[in-house]
């Protein structure tokens, strides 16, 4: 039995090996992730009902005397067309039965175009710029489908920034465009790496965060390869802030999208390094401590988060109970250093989120700010009541509780009673029947 073991154990180790292999092998690559959901952001697009109407105008507009045209995208536009001479109200049995009529044609023609634009692209036709002016040559170096449509997705971003009324659905419109604006190395450099990040921000909003981290990857680093005068300068910005501007927003962005990944760590890494470009800006404000703050207990590095903390507290924004509760909490974090480092990350985010809340204005303010005054009163009175509780024990010592636990009892009820009072107060006066409706 001695002599066989080598065998078993080589055996063995040839086998776990092979399962290690095959386990690898299942594992998906960032790569293999991104490309899987830009195969999905543009199946999407293809099925989306609310884009036919958009698509199928600028195919249209683009294939229009084209041999290859598809003619249920025309059929389409000229069936809407006949709605035009409609009557808003029906006055006789015939004109509702010809509305009807008009309308189902409408629909039929809208299901054949949407089936059509499931297979047929506008990108088999001549440019909208060909169009426009088929003699004058390419507005920029470079210039394809898919700067124009990063040109479009730019105009329609204009557009619905200046539309207040929210007639103009730009949403979509703006993720289809810049969907299909995939740079090339033919661009302009600047514009390309533009590009790249209103990409990566777009598919990050959408939830493509593999995708989105390609793009955002490459807005960086293509911000960080482009030569100093490639970047504008005015009177007031040199291009050496402007390329640091860009940087910091790019690290933030980035940290936005992988924290949708959930690579914390990574997140944090470029939390740091945008809040490195802030400051070689000169910003300085309550964020930028509040991040340092954060990104310092993160690291572990409870003095300098502590530090960050203190400057919170002599804000002049602040009323004088939070600053008194933030330069606590700031003490609370120097502390650290005495105590067992396992204990160091979670009591250290305890401390911080004591006093991210202290600056928001209390957990009742936040509350009324997301929910509304109403339903404020109802969600805090039980949180009141709890944390009452909690206080009311923390002064109770152990040692006393079984020798004295009638005067206990009595003790506990005055203050629940009093504590009850106070509560009603704060959350506008009357008897609240979820307070009164509590635990006793």
């Amino acid at each position: 039995m001695t002599s066989h073991t080598p065998v078993t154990v080589r055996a063995t180790a040839a086998l776990f090996l092979v399962l290690l292999s095959v386990l690898a092998g299942c594992r998906k690559s960032d790569a293999e992730r991104a490309a899987e959901e830009r195969a999905e952001i543009d199946k999407k697009l293809r099925d989306s009902y609310a884009l036919v109407p958009y698509r199928a105008f600028k195919l249209t507009y683009r294939a229009e005397g084209q041999p290859n045209a598809p003619e249920e995208v025309a059929a389409l536009w000229k069936a809407a067309a006949a709605t035009r001479e409609l009557p808003e109200k029906a006055v006789s049995e015939e004109d509702a039965r010809k509305m009807a009529r008009i309308y189902l044609d409408l629909g039929i023609a809208f299901y054949k175009a949407k089936k059509t634009l499931e297979k047929r692209d506008e990108d088999e036709f001549p440019l909208l710029w060909n169009r426009f002016v088929p003699d004058a040559p390419a507005p920029l170096q470079g210039y394809d489908a898919g700067m124009e449509h990063a040109v479009l997705a730019a105009i329609w971003l204009v557009l619905d920034n200046a539309d207040r009324g929210n007639r103009i659905p730009a949403t979509e419109v703006v993720f289809y465009e810049l969907s299909r604006s995939t740079p090339t190395p033919a661009w302009p450099a600047g514009l390309r790496t533009a590009v790249q990040g209103n990409r990566g921000l777009a598919f990050c909003g959408a939830g493509y965060h593999y995708a989105a981290e390609e793009e955002l990857n490459a807005f960086i680093s293509g911000v960080e390869a482009l030569p100093l005068e490639e970047f504008p300068a005015t009177a007031s910005v040199t291009s050496a802030q402007y390329r640091e501007t860009l940087l910091a927003a790019g690290y933030f962005a980035r940290a936005w999208n992988r924290m949708g990944l959930k690579r914390e760590r990574a997140a944090e890494d470029d939390i740091e390094r945008g809040l490195g470009s802030l400051e070689k800006l000169g910003v300085e404000n309550e964020l930028t401590w509040w991040g340092w703050a954060f990104i310092h207990f993160r690291r572990e590095r409870y003095e300098e988060s502590a530090k960050y903390l203190d400057k919170l507290a002599a804000s002049p924004y602040l009323g004088a109970t939070e600053q008194q509760e933030i330069h606590a909490n700031a003490e609370e974090m120097r502390k650290h250093g005495k105590k067992l480092p396992i204990f160091l990350q979670a009591r250290a985010a305890v401390i911080l989120s004591q006093a991210l809340i202290a600056r928001a204005g209390g957990v009742e303010h936040i509350l009324v700010t997301v929910l509304g005054p109403e339903k404020a009163k109802q969600v805090y009175a039980p949180i009141a009541w709890m944390d009452r509780v909690r206080q009311g024990m923390s002064t109770v010592s152990v040692d006393t509780v079984a020798r004295e636990a009638g005067d206990t009892l009595n003790a506990a009820k005055e203050v629940g009673g009093k504590g009850l009072e106070a509560l009603k107060k704060k959350l506008g006066g009357g008897a609240d029947s979820t307070a009164e409706s509590g635990p006793r």
